[in-house]
């Protein structure tokens, strides 16, 4: 019940099944310390809402698109250093970024480099997802190359997790944007039904070939 009313109270905020779901997962993230937010936007994403935050934690955003809108700090994510010593972060937080990097190696590399010997880094990828340039879009990521790239740049402890239910709502991602919102509030509902039904019927069938996208945790 608890969720369904959040699926609701979202999708009145106009957003999209894969954020939904993205959102949903950060309830089990606990942010301390200090936080790099990479890609964020000058306004707080929509995730910060779920994402639990201990008294000292400070958040910092950095993103390519700050030197337009004022304030922040901009950075070109494909090139520039991030400016912070080595092993003096203890979160980053890379949601809906990657994808839109064509060098994403080096900012990896850097939030390895910044990242304490614990520190964690955190973020989302989409799949199943239409063409979003911001100013680019270029890659998406099966779990096999997400893992095979953070294990490149030397992440440990990687855990990766599947951002779908099922057929249907693969299926209803790819039509969503030409229903009204209180369309939705119906639609969905019935569409996560029958998500459940197939997969109590097949509970073996692969959810990754339905994924609208994928959450990642690591260690340094």
């Amino acid at each position: 019940m608890k969720d369904a009313t959040i699926f609701i109270k979202e999708l009145w905020r106009g957003k999209d099944l894969y954020r939904i779901l993205m959102n949903l997962a950060c309830r089990n993230v606990s942010l301390h310390g200090k936080v790099l937010d990479i890609g964020s936007g000058l306004n707080k994403a929509s995730y910060h809402r779920f994402l639990k935050k201990s008294e000292n934690v400070e958040i910092i955003a950095l993103d390519l698109g700050f030197d337009k809108v004022g304030g922040g700090s901009h950075i070109n994510l494909e090139q520039d250093a991030l400016s912070y010593a080595d092993h003096s972060v203890d979160m980053v937080l890379a949601f809906n970024i990657l994808e839109h990097l064509y060098n994403y190696s080096f900012l990896l590399s850097e939030i390895k480099r910044v990242l304490k010997p614990e520190g964690r880094v955190v973020g989302a990828v989409p799949f199943l997802v239409g063409y979003h340039p911001d100013p680019r879009d270029y890659w998406r990521y099966t779990s096999e190359s997400l893992r095979k790239i953070l294990e490149d740049r030397g992440f440990k402890n990687i855990e990766i997790s599947i951002l779908g239910r099922g057929p249907f709502s693969a299926g209803y991602s790819q039509a969503e944007f030409v229903f009204p919102r209180f369309l939705k509030i119906f639609i969905l509902p019935c569409v996560l039904l029958l998500d459940k039904m197939i997969l109590d019927l097949k509970p073996k069938m692969n959810r990754e070939k339905f994924a609208l996208g994928l959450f990642f945790r690591s260690f340094n």
